[in-house]
């Protein structure tokens, strides 16, 4: 036994007759990490249904309001249609982690900057029809489109650092 093995060795013979020493932590941790693997995978699955189902169920919900249209469906149906467009944003991250591409800053940086804009459409679409005290809505627009700012500055320094990677 060498002095680098810190379980037992197994001896398995190869298929050619040859025999290759195998250590219990090795075994464990080859087949454990496959195992963690496949586990992964299901719940990403499992994840990704969740979200398509979610934007499924927000879609139909944005198209009743469209059909049985009043004054507070201009709103509810772009914020459900920008929350939408977020889910979207967030399944293809989730097919990226299944398909194990390299990580990406890039889909939460664009998250971020359509949740900032939905925001600024919904509060412009409130303070149009009279629904919320102007001060308040300027703050809050002013603090969304400096969200915003962030996020493009962000994204443009994003790429600069993956162009100079590659």
């Amino acid at each position: 036994m060498t002095g680098n093995n810190r379980f037992a060795i197994l001896s398995t013979v190869m298929g050619n007759g040859d025999k290759r020493e195998i250590t219990i932590e090795s075994w464990f941790n080859r087949y454990l990490s496959r195992w963690f693997g496949y586990l992964d995978d299901i719940i990403l699955i499992i994840v990704a249904l969740g979200i398509v189902t979610l934007a499924v169920i927000l879609l139909s919900e944005a198209f009743s309001d469209f059909y049985y249209f009043t004054t507070h469906s201009i709103s509810h149906i772009i914020s459900e249609l920008m929350f939408v467009l977020i889910l979207m944003e967030l399944f293809r991250q989730v097919l990226r982690q299944l398909s194990r591409h390299k990580f990406s800053l890039n889909p939460f940086l664009f998250i971020g900057l359509i949740a900032s804009i939905r925001g600024i459409l919904i509060i412009q679409m409130r303070l149009a029809l009279g629904w919320t005290e102007s001060w308040i809505t300027l703050a809050q627009i002013g603090i969304y489109a400096i969200i915003v700012l962030i996020m493009v500055i962000s994204f443009y320094l994003s790429a600069r650092v993956e162009k100079s990677s590659d």
